[in-house]
């Protein structure tokens, strides 16, 4: 009679996400994720291969975690608040709060370099395109100009580095706008925090 799986699959991979969160990318082995749902080893090799798989598998629950604080972000927008620079605000904001998953994803892990690249990349060119009027190939370029600004700010805040209220790093965002509108040119839709500050181009 073939064993009876005890252990689900997702229950294991949530198991190797607390490990992560708790002891960092080091401690990533079938012991300490048996340990942290107080079983054997076998279920872990029973669902997984081995603990390539196993990591490969907590890969793409970080992206998912990743990609829903950054999804979520850019939905909160409020005001006059562009969804634009809080996509930014959600980069940061997972970077200070979920420090081991986002290591794991763009410091420590060695993962594919499409997720070293950006979560969300189409999406948020789209909202770019959308929001501001710019041409896709200039909203990808002005994007990924972004991108260098924002993994700076959110290292330092990986790294407990960052000191900014949250209208802090917001006006951080909206500098970096306007200071990329010198560059890409004025764009069609300007945003009314620019307009406040006096952008003519």
């Amino acid at each position: 009679m073939p064993a009876v799986r005890k252990v689900s699959k997702e229950q294991i991979i949530d198991a190797a996400v607390e490990v992560l969160r708790d002891d960092g990318f080091s401690a990533i082995n079938a012991r300490s994720v048996a340990k942290k749902l107080g079983c054997s080893t076998q279920p872990i090799y029973f669902s997984f291969k081995n603990m390539d798989e196993l990591k490969a598998a907590l890969t793409q629950r970080a992206i998912e975690l990743h990609t829903q604080r950054v999804r979520d972000s850019l939905c909160a927008h409020e005001g006059n608040d562009s969804r634009y620079s809080s996509y930014g605000m959600g980069f940061v904001k997972f970077a200070a709060e979920e420090k081991q998953l986002f290591r794991w994803l763009y410091l420590e892990g060695e993962q594919p370099g499409a997720y070293q690249s950006d979560v969300l990349m189409q999406e948020v060119i789209g909202v770019i395109v959308d929001e501001f009027g710019y041409a896709e190939d200039v909203a990808r370029r002005f994007h990924q100009d972004m991108i260098y600004f924002t993994y700076g700010l959110a290292i330092l805040a990986n790294t407990d580095h960052l000191h900014l209220t949250e209208a802090e790093l917001r006006e951080a965002f909206r500098r970096e706008f306007r200071a990329l509108i010198a560059i890409y040119g004025k764009p069609a839709k300007l945003p009314e925090f620019a307009v406040k500050a006096g952008v003519a181009l």
